[in-house]
């Protein structure tokens, strides 16, 4: 099997969706040939972006951000709410007295 074709069909064999024929055949290449086995590895490792996940934490602080924002703008207005109820009894208790 050429190594065209077998670095066509690395990602299905990482995978293991590859016959067991396939698999077989591209074990044999991966023994011979560096080349395709330095791609096999390099496939193989998990990696991770660094630039997505500081796009993403930035993104997570601007929402958290924003939550709390709307959140302690919603209780102030509860608070305002209430208080304005309490002066409100008040001033009518002070009247009826």
């Amino acid at each position: 099997m050429t190594c065209f074709l077998v670095r066509d069909l690395l990602p299905l064999y990482l995978e293991g969706d590859c016959k067991r024929e396939t698999e077989h055949v591209i074990e044999e290449h991966l023994k011979m040939c560096s080349s395709c086995r330095d791609m096999y590895d390099t496939m193989a490792e998990p990696f991770e972006l660094e630039s997505e996940q500081a796009v993403e934490e930035a993104y997570l602080l601007e929402e958290e951000l924003r939550f709390k924002q709307r959140y302690y703008g919603l209780l102030i207005m509860k608070a305002a709410c209430w208080f304005g109820a309490a002066v409100a009894m008040m001033l009518i208790i002070k009247l009826l007295i």
